[in-house]
């Protein structure tokens, strides 16, 4: 066990608290506590919009803000490649009922749109670098030819979901609590995504091994408690929710609040090995589309000396 003096740094955007979910739950229930890990919290909710968020949690991480986060799978290479001073550690398989699981295109209830082929030359609003957008482009090449004309890019989910409610945009690509308000408030799921990725964990590259352990050992005691005991989370987590609710029109938190007994408490996978062929299968379709950097080896950028 390290000592209480391996302090912890950790950034919420309470935009996106869901990722955090488990070590927001860990550091209530003193898990990491009991590893000799101190937390301690940097509040990064953006004030005005992001023009790049993959670049915001980099430089996150550079300023020594964030010494763990996580994101998909797609975003998380592209941002360790970008970012030399972090590391891939461990990995959250796909799970139905996970955050990442849960990831579908959207449109209006009354759309004429009824099939993904239907949204050649529409308007998608995704999120550009993040797992919104790679997973938009895995799901509808299989129909028509994607480009970057296709899409509305657009910053946090609650703008996308607006943008198609608004008329901005014919779809949007969603996912977790996003689905679920999207429902509340009208939208049908055009499509549910066939993506299988998982989340990845990263970390600032001079944390030592055994300070890695100890948080991912922690982390997954959370997240063993999320999982059994959702009950006990859910007013924990409206209460977070509310913060994303706001920025809501009026009309349109009245109708989130009174479906809020409706709300589902996302699962995760416990952290894991991050597996090689996992890696080389999302390194070579990314590849293959141009949408990362070429010469790049599983060894580079995953430390897997965590697990041995």
């Amino acid at each position: 066990m390290s000592g209480v003096s391996d302090v912890i740094n950790l950034s919420i955007n309470d935009y996106a608290f869901y990722w955090s979910l488990p070590e927001l739950i860990g550091i209530q229930n003193g898990y990491y506590e009991d590893e000799g890990l101190n937390i301690k919290i940097h509040n990064v909710t953006p004030k005005s919009q992001v023009i790049s968020k993959s670049k915001m949690y980099i430089d996150l991480q550079k300023n020594k803000l964030s010494d763990f986060y996580h994101a998909a799978e797609y975003v998380s290479l592209s941002r360790v490649i970008e970012n030399n001073n972090s590391q891939i550690v461990c990995w959250s398989p796909w799970n139905k009922n996970a955050i990442n699981g849960s990831f579908g295109l959207y449109v209006n209830n009354n759309s004429n749109i009824s099939q993904p082929e239907q949204l050649r030359n529409k308007k998608i609003s995704v999120e550009a670098s993040t797992g919104s957008y790679y997973t938009t482009v895995e799901d509808l090449e299989k129909y028509f030819p994607v480009d970057d004309l296709n899409f509305l890019k657009l910053g946090d989910p609650h703008e996308r979901l607006l943008s198609t409610i608004n008329g901005d945009a014919s779809a949007s690509s969603l996912m977790g609590i996003y689905c679920e308000f999207a429902q509340f408030l009208g939208l049908k799921k055009l499509m549910e995504s066939s993506r299988r990725r998982g989340t990845l964990m990263i970390s600032h590259n001079d944390m030592n091994a055994e300070v890695i352990r100890s948080f991912i050992h922690a982390t997954n005691m959370s997240i063993n408690f999320i999982n059994n005991n959702p009950s006990e989370i859910r007013d924990f987590y409206l209460e977070k929710l509310q913060f994303i609710i706001d920025k809501f029109p009026t009309d349109k938190q009245k109708i989130i609040i009174d479906n809020r007994l409706n709300i589902s408490i996302p699962k995760w996978e416990f952290w894991q090995k991050y597996p090689e062929d996992e890696f080389l299968d999302l390194y070579s379709w990314m590849l293959e589309r141009n949408l990362i950097q070429s010469g790049i080896n599983y060894n580079d950028i995953v430390n897997s000396s965590v697990f041995l």
